[in-house]
């Protein structure tokens, strides 16, 4: 399909859309309604902390939007430093492995499953410095 009719699709599907700032304590502020039983983020946290110390917090807050023995999908990138978006060179906060895990530790969860591959040469196109890709799937404690 064309991408404008899957665009159209999902926007039928959808029945709100709120904003979020992952650096803040209550990263819905005041629209929070219900937990969710599960939550998926996809080269997010990263790219949007600037430290380790960034990302460890907006794990944090967005483990409060999950009830307890929800379960958190991540996939993320690692090693890397930066990615282009166009003209614009955007930083990202380099994880290793043993970051990702230890992150999702402190912040209460039992990881369920991680996978991580290596970054062939082929995918390298140079918009940004990846080594590799990792998925978590972890679920919070009760």
């Amino acid at each position: 399909e064309p991408w404008k009719e899957k665009e159209q699709k999902l926007k039928k599907k959808l029945k709100k859309t709120l904003p979020i700032d992952v650096h803040q304590p209550h990263p819905l502020g005041s629209l929070l309604g219900q937990r969710a039983d599960a939550l998926v983020s996809s080269f997010c946290l990263e790219a949007v902390s600037l430290d380790r110390q960034s990302f460890d917090r907006a794990l944090r807050n967005v483990t409060t939007l999950l009830k307890p023995g929800g379960h958190f999908l991540m996939i993320g990138a690692l090693e890397e430093s930066f990615y282009l978006a166009g003209e614009a060179k955007l930083q990202v906060v380099p994880l290793r492995e043993a970051d990702v895990q230890e992150a999702f530790a402190k912040s209460g969860y039992r990881t369920r499953s991680f996978r991580s591959y290596v970054m062939p040469p082929s995918l390298k196109i140079g918009v940004d410095d990846v080594q590799g890709i990792f998925f978590i799937h972890a679920q919070k404690s009760t």
